[in-house]
């Protein structure tokens, strides 16, 4: 099942720091390729495919309901100090596409910095036992500190998105959009086969 939190991940891996998403080859029957194919049949079937290869200004949609607004708001207050949490008691503060534009560009970076501190140990395969303490340090940081902050701004994310992403598909609605058919579990196999 994929759904809009997938996507919001999906986007931070695949996307440069302005959120620019470039040099995916949807021909790739890699593990890596058989992942970004599903990425693309999704934002296809959200009606997003430019997305896949232009910035941000594609991935905003163009409604946002009054809902998503609030609760955004709602999220940001509880954020905020004071004065600046009375700039959102504007009424269209956040109604315009060019402003959620803007917001989501300036979270999405910081969001992605999270992304590269959350995955700093990614790919150590050995190490020795003092580096090790340093990874189970660093990484019990990350979870009692900072996947907090990770997890109120990736559903921030996903309000300024919008309305076009209230969707989840089945891998099977999926196909028609290009995604492959591969299981998990094959795909994990063929991850361990390539090791």
């Amino acid at each position: 099942m994929w759904q809009t939190g997938t996507g919001v991940a999906s986007i931070l891996y695949y996307a440069d720091d302005r959120g620019i998403i470039r040099n995916l080859n949807l021909s790739d029957d890699s593990p890596y390729g058989i992942k970004v194919r599903r990425f693309a049949a999704a934002m296809k079937a959200c009606g997003k495919e430019e997305c896949l290869y232009v910035g941000i200004e594609h991935l905003i949609s163009d409604a946002c309901s009054e809902e998503k607004m609030k609760e955004l708001c709602l999220l940001l207050k509880q954020n905020l100090q004071d004065k600046f949490s009375m700039v959102l008691a504007k009424p269209d503060i956040l109604k315009g596409k060019r402003e959620r534009k803007a917001l989501f560009e300036a979270l999405f970076r910081y969001r992605k910095n999270l992304y590269k501190v959350e995955n700093t140990w990614s790919g150590v395969m050995e190490c020795s036992q003092t580096v090790a303490i340093g990874i189970k340090a660093t990484n019990n940081l990350y979870q009692k500190h900072i996947k907090a902050a990770s997890d109120v701004l990736d559903k921030m994310l996903v309000l300024l998105m919008g309305d076009d992403y209230d969707k989840s598909f089945t891998e099977t609605e999926l196909l028609p959009y290009g995604y492959p058919d591969v299981t998990d579990r094959e795909l994990e196999d063929m991850i361990l086969d390539n090791w």
